[in-house]
């Protein structure tokens, strides 16, 4: 693909004031060479102009002196031909013998080199003057075309800082817009789930004996697997795009956490796992967003009675000596592997692809929680190794609600 071109406005070589880049390569280059004066130009045959981006050994300090007219500029020549140009004495070449800038300066002796565009153009030149005529030095045109490529490579690097600019504008939109298409489509497809999980569930508690038990058992888990993806896929496309705002309000986090586990106890009966809160703040009721609080404790704790076959998972509030919060989620189940860890709460990461094979899920869970607990000005670290269960730890600087609303009131939990 072609490299795209970019104007010089863009690149930083015209009306850019004193650029340090540049400036530093015509510092060198009259010191490599023994001149008073380097330049680096561009042409603007649009303008009828030689623009100086920047220089060395010359007043630049206003706008006006960093301009010269076509027919009166040394550096067209180099840009035309496309080639090094040397003239030992200005004054006595017809091509610049009359030329007013020359005169005016005090320029007598000139050798200057092309430069280019990220396109491979030639775009103007690099050069250095001295102010007696004579003969350069048979190294000084290598000197400056290496010189030269220095600057190619600063207009090739602004480029591609302009390109990546530019595509992290589009994927920022196109992610934007991804996200909010993925949580649209998520409730769309909730709203009508949630229904069907709710009248499975009460098929389910009929308790229909044969066959027509047997489906009614599988169609309540599936449909419940169904919908914790949709609900993982609708919170993490809110915190991807930034919609879900946390907010304060009073909540009892015992309640709460005695809550969701609860909704687990059929499934763990199934595989026999005993599940436990151990409620240390004594129904101390806070101050947070229950959403964010459920959403951290559901997949934390799905976690741990998915990847538990035998002992159980515990859920323990407690107070730091710090004063903060604690929710620690422990299990005695596979583990997770040590170079797993730093993954963890990544999006759509798995501990390994044999767990992701094994156990199904989105991958998302995890990096809702760390999202979460970021946005919350909270930590989460993990404690586990394979075949040892692991625990997750969350640290929240929560406060004790001032008062709390008679019993009647609580609709908050």
């Amino acid at each position: 693909m072609a490299a795209k071109k970019y104007t010089f406005e863009a690149l930083g070589l015209v009306e850019n004031g004193d650029d340090r880049f540049l400036s530093n390569v015509t510092h060198f280059a009259a010191k490599s060479l023994g001149a008073p004066v380097a330049l680096v130009s561009v042409i603007q045959k649009h303008k009828n102009r030689q623009y100086i981006a920047a220089g060395a050994g010359i007043a630049l300090e206003d706008e006006k002196d960093r301009q010269i007219t076509l027919d009166q500029s040394v550096c067209q020549i180099v840009h035309d031909e496309r080639a090094p140009l040397i003239i030992p004495d200005l004054l006595a070449d017809e091509r610049t013998m009359c030329m007013w800038s020359i005169i005016q300066y005090g320029f007598r002796a000139y050798i200057g080199v092309p430069i280019h565009s990220n396109t491979g153009a030639v775009i103007g030149s690099l050069c250095c003057l001295k102010m007696e005529p004579g003969e350069w030095h048979a190294d000084s045109v290598d000197s400056l075309l290496r010189l030269a490529q220095a600057v190619d490579g600063i207009i090739v690097a602004r480029a591609r800082n302009l390109e990546q600019e530019e595509t992290n504008t589009r994927l920022k939109k196109l992610l934007a817009s991804r996200s909010s298409f993925t949580a649209h489509l998520s409730h769309e497809i909730r709203t009508p789930l949630t229904g069907l999980v709710g009248s499975i569930r009460l098929l389910n508690t009929m308790n229909l004996d044969g066959k027509a038990g047997e489906l009614v058992q599988i169609l309540n888990r599936s449909s419940t697997n169904l919908l914790d993806i949709v609900n993982d896929t609708l919170d993490f496309a809110k915190l991807d795009a930034g919609h879900f705002v946390i907010a304060e309000e009073p909540c009892d986090l015992g309640a709460l956490a005695t809550e969701i586990v609860d909704s687990f106890r059929a499934l763990a009966e199934e595989k026999g796992l005993t599940l436990v809160v151990d409620d240390q703040l004594d129904g101390q009721v806070l101050m947070a967003d229950r959403r964010a609080l459920e959403s951290i404790i559901h997949n934390l704790f799905s976690n741990a009675v998915k990847f538990t076959d035998t002992g159980g998972a515990t859920v323990t509030l407690s107070k730091t000596p710090y004063g903060l919060i604690e929710i620690k989620v422990a299990d005695t189940g596979i583990g997770i592997d040590q170079a797993h860890h730093a993954t963890i709460f990544d999006e759509f990461e798995q501990a390994s692809p044999r767990v992701a094979r094994k156990y199904g899920g989105t991958g998302l869970g995890m990096a809702i929680v760390k999202r979460l607990v970021d946005a919350m000005n909270g930590e989460i670290w993990i404690k586990s190794e394979i075949g040892k269960g692991a625990t997750f730890a969350v640290s929240l600087p929560l406060e004790r609600a001032e008062t709390v609303p008679h019993q009647a009131d609580r609709g908050w939990c």
